[in-house]
């Protein structure tokens, strides 16, 4: 039942939960139930299978732990899909009925054929967890019963369950500062970033609880650095050795570094800001003063040229913030970023982001 998962977003994400301690903090600092509280960590098993059915192969990662209430009288089986679409799925409910038919079907299979054929037979509590990290409101239906036209006619004829939603974007940093995991605290801000700057605001923001994690938690919160880092077009190792340090046992050597690290880090993406704008407008210049030169000669007189080259600077210094937009773009700049730092509307920037992906495609 396992799969093979290659997305970014999969590998960072279900690395950290993968961490008992993190996915323990996440039932017990983001599930709000009355039963949370019984729940016993020393309990918590990751189960090595994946229950993703073939119609959604390609949809999400899925984490799957069992453990015990009621100091050990009760099994539950938390299931955790990691909901990454920037487009928010409506059929979720359906999905997720799917996902727990196949864990019941999976226990039943499992289970000793005369216990499970006697009255007491039962089966383990079962409890969907959607972990949001995507950009858009959630708004889908938080009960299955919703699903079904009528239902409210219907009752309690229709089978129903509701799943716990964890959207990222409804937490911040106060709302994170009481998690039983540092990991998770750091992680879920993370999530939350558009940009390099971000993420390196919040590995600075965060350096004491950097410090404080082990050598398995560095290595996930090390390889989601390297990832977003990539993700958000810093692809050149500039930013490589804060990558390193994350993965470096903090008592031997990280304490004290990140401050310098990312100011440094700030500096060089300034730096290239910079040299996009100096070479942008510069090939501007010279093509808008080419082409005022050529409009001169064609109206063969003097103020002719004048005014040809004066309108050439003009359309110049706008194509130079043109080529400074597509150098930004490229570096991984946000639509918004680049709108402030050339001056040219967000609508611009959108055609030119779009043009430069059209030119990229392999098509071309």
């Amino acid at each position: 039942m396992g799969r093979q998962t290659n997305q970014p977003h999969d590998i960072r994400q279900k690395e950290l939960f993968r961490h008992s301690d993190a996915f323990f903090s996440l039932i017990k600092d983001c599930v709000k139930a009355e039963w949370v509280d019984s729940l016993d960590p020393g309990s918590l098993r990751r189960i090595e299978n994946s229950y993703i059915l073939q119609d959604f192969r390609k949809k999400e990662a899925d984490i799957v732990y069992e453990a015990t209430i009621d100091n050990g009288l009760r099994k539950v089986i938390f299931y955790l899909l990691l909901e990454l679409q920037g487009r928010v799925d409506y059929r979720m409910p359906y999905r997720l009925l799917l996902y727990i038919t196949e864990i019941l079907r999976h226990f039943y299979n499992n289970a000793d054929p005369k216990a499970r054929d006697r009255k007491g037979f039962k089966f383990p509590a079962v409890v969907p967890i959607v972990f949001y990290s995507g950009g858009r409101k959630w708004t889908v239906p938080a009960r299955l019963r919703e699903m079904f036209d009528g239902h409210r006619r219907f009752g309690g004829s229709l089978i129903d369950f509701s799943y716990a939603l964890v959207d990222v974007k409804g937490y911040n940093d106060d709302s994170v500062q009481g998690f039983h995991s540092r990991l998770l605290k750091i992680m879920m801000m993370v999530e939350k970033t558009k940009d390099v700057d971000g993420l390196y605001e919040v590995i600075r923001r965060y350096e004491g609880d950097v410090e404080q994690l082990d050598d398995e938690e560095l290595r996930i919160l090390g390889a989601a650095f390297d990832i977003l880092r990539e993700m958000y077009g810093d692809s050149d190792g500039g930013a490589g050795g804060i990558g390193d340090a994350l993965k470096i046992k903090t008592a031997e050597g990280v304490t004290g570094m990140f401050t310098d690290m990312i100011e440094n880090e700030k500096k060089r993406h300034r730096r290239l800001i910079k040299q996009a704008k100096e070479q942008g407008i510069e090939q501007g210049l010279e093509q808008g003063l080419e082409q005022g030169r050529e409009q001169g000669r064609e109206q063969g007189i003097e103020q002719g040229i004048e005014q040809g080259i004066e309108q050439g600077l003009e359309q110049g210094i706008e194509r130079g913030k043109i080529e400074t937009a597509r150098a930004l773009l490229g570096m991984g700049d946000s639509v918004e970023r680049v709108a402030l730092a050339t001056n040219l509307p967000i609508e611009k920037i959108e055609e030119i982001k779009k043009a430069s992906a059209v030119s990229q495609s392999p098509a071309n």
